[in-house]
């Protein structure tokens, strides 16, 4: 497999009223083509901030970012954000949500919905184009998100804990969706989360992070088969062993 993203010793500092503060210390990270990795860590430890250095959002202090092999030091169309809270702007429809970022690149109506159109059926909301968000319930307003990121057509996929507003079941059901999503039309994704069952379900690899200032702890390869069965022996055993390692949160 290629390597999409190159993530070489990024550090990231803020300015405070008691002097510097580091939030993130020295990581070196590398996603493959089509793999989902999964940022897995305590709250606050600094895996929002690292995405939004790689989505271009937050300069880095020091280190660098390259996507397929381009230096990446602003936002671009190559990466998606998949945000927290959904985001969606409210006095668009789902359609108007979906093909927004089309629109503003100019790209011609017909084509613009026709893609759309197919990134609405593949997260299962044909039938509710003309919705509002405010309509939708969270899990669809998410899906929504999705789609909107997936119609931009990114290189990669950078998802802020999504489903960490919903309720536990709602969520169990946009885990399957995701992976469901990403079978049919594979991204290379960087998954931020601190719920450890959402980490083992969709990660091809999960990296553990510190606390502040965040580093990489430690590497997971998951070999598990998809679609993956949160009481198989392996997934528990997994469970145990990486939660055992997780820094407490401060």
């Amino acid at each position: 497999m290629n390597k999409v993203i190159q993530c070489e010793h990024i550090s990231k500092t803020f300015p405070s009223a008691n002097g510097d503060f580091q939030v993130i210390g020295d990581i070196s990270i590398e996603a493959e083509r089509n793999e989902i990795l999964v940022l897995f860590g305590p709250g606050q430890c600094g895996k929002t901030t690292l995405l939004k250095v790689i989505a271009g959002l937050e300069p880095a202090t020091s280190g660098s970012i390259r996507i397929n092999g381009k230096e990446k030091t602003k936002p671009g169309p190559e990466c998606g954000l998949v945000y927290q809270t959904t985001a969606l702007f409210p006095w668009l429809t789902t359609m108007g949500n979906v093909e927004y970022g089309p629109k503003v690149r100019g790209v011609r109506k017909k084509e613009r919905r026709e893609r759309a159109q197919r990134y609405i059926d593949l997260v299962g909301l044909k039938g509710f184009e003309r919705s509002f968000p405010i309509q939708l319930s969270g899990g669809m307003r998410q899906r929504v998100g999705i789609a909107r990121v997936y119609c931009n057509e990114p290189e990669v996929m950078l998802m802020d804990e999504p489903f960490g507003h919903l309720d536990a079941q709602t969520r169990y059901l946009m885990q399957q969706e995701l992976e469901r999503i990403w079978e049919a039309e594979k991204r290379t994704i960087i998954f931020v989360t601190n719920n450890i069952e959402e980490a083992l379900y969709l990660a091809d690899r999960v990296l553990v992070m510190t606390n502040c200032p965040a580093a990489i702890k430690r590497e997971f390869k998951i070999g598990l088969p998809r679609p993956r069965d949160y009481t198989d022996p392996e997934f528990l055993r997994l469970r145990q062993e990486i939660t055992s390692i997780v820094d407490p949160a401060e």
